[in-house]
């Protein structure tokens, strides 16, 4: 089992003194991509997530990708899949649009993005919050049913995000255990995990901040009934934080990460 981690100042520090084994970078193929790019490649194949065109199973502007240039990155990044998230945005809802007709439009999408990406296609489960329904424009897509038949249906992998799922079952008021348990567990290649909060109405959030015991109690109850080929942490660095903090929390998450996966 491999491990990843998205790209930052810590990441990088730690690679480069040997004190965290780490197999792959995570990181987006834009914005500062192409800054850090000859140095990500350097240590480690990097796991491309994201282009830049707010990629999902429900846009209805496929047309504006480059696959070729979406390609070229993906090659020289040596990315062994691509990670699409599973989810619609409200803006791209068409009046009177059916659940079977966002299920057809998802299919399509996704049969488009397979014949057109040179790698493995991945599905995401997205989240469902206050925050995410307003800020990113999410349509509601998260029954389990829904998400398995996609997948199945579509003949594609699942990327499994936990907190994603856990704050869209505090939020439902869904016991978190049951509803990943109905997700396509069989079908994980990869898995997303870090720690969550709440935003500031107190509603849970995905805020990629430090894992606490609880989410390493959930990670590990999950590798019991999967068998993903890569577990990445995504913790984001607060600038405003003492570095050297940001730094160890960094080092022991990533070797908690480890001791759980090598048991299994």
């Amino acid at each position: 089992m491999y491990i990843g981690c998205n790209w930052s100042k810590a990441l990088k520090f730690l690679i480069e003194e040997n004190l965290i084994r780490v197999d792959y970078i995570k990181s987006f193929g834009y914005g500062n991509f192409k800054e850090d790019f000859k140095t990500m490649r350097s240590m480690r194949p990097i796991l491309v997530h994201g282009l830049g065109y707010y990629e999902n199973t429900g846009m209805n502007d496929i047309e504006r990708i480059d696959f070729n240039s979406a390609n070229s990155i993906i090659r020289k990044c040596n990315s062994p899949h691509y990670g699409l998230h599973l989810a619609i945005r409200s803006k791209d809802m068409l009046t009177g649009m059916t659940e079977d007709d966002i299920y057809k439009r998802m299919s399509n999408q996704i049969q488009f993005f397979k014949k057109s990406l040179s790698v493995p296609l991945l599905l995401e489960n997205s989240p469902d919050t206050p925050h995410d329904r307003k800020v990113f424009d999410l349509y509601p897509y998260v029954m389990p049913e829904q998400i398995y038949n996609l997948v199945v249906e579509n003949d594609v992998s699942f990327l499994l995000d936990i907190t994603h799922a856990r704050i869209t079952a505090k939020y439902r008021g869904w016991d978190v255990y049951e509803y990943i348990g109905r997700l396509p567990l069989d079908h994980v290649v990869e898995i997303h995990t870090n720690g969550s909060g709440h935003d500031e109405n107190g509603f849970p959030m995905d805020t990629h901040q430090a894992m606490e015991e609880e989410d390493y109690e959930l990670l590990e109850w999950v590798l019991d009934r999967t068998n993903p080929k890569i577990v990445t942490l995504e913790f984001n660095e607060v600038e405003t934080e003492d570095y050297n903090k940001i730094i160890y929390s960094l080092e022991k998450q990533l070797n908690r990460i480890y001791d759980i996966c090598s048991t299994r």
